[in-house]
């Protein structure tokens, strides 16, 4: 899944499934070492734990008195950085 310009590029389950396959098979060849596709299965750990976030909230946003809360939070600034 490599991007050339160096862009984003739109990730979701099966996107991410794929790449830990292609890091499988990378590993098995031996284009790369465990020490790499430990790292790329972290990363990759990661982008899963946002995506359970944004189905979370996004079931969550589904409840009007909770969405008018939540967006009352999320328009607040951090009260440990400056304004």
């Amino acid at each position: 899944m490599e991007d050339n310009n160096k862009g984003m590029i739109p990730v979701n389950t099966k996107s991410m499934f794929s790449l830990l396959c292609v890091y499988m098979q990378k590993l098995d060849s031996n284009d790369i070492d465990i020490n790499q596709a430990a790292a790329m299965s972290k990363l990759v750990g990661q982008a899963s734990n946002l995506l359970n976030y944004e189905l979370k909230r996004a079931a969550l946003m589904t409840n009007p008195d909770f969405r008018d809360t939540h967006r009352n939070l999320e328009s607040r600034n951090f009260d440990s950085l400056p304004e």
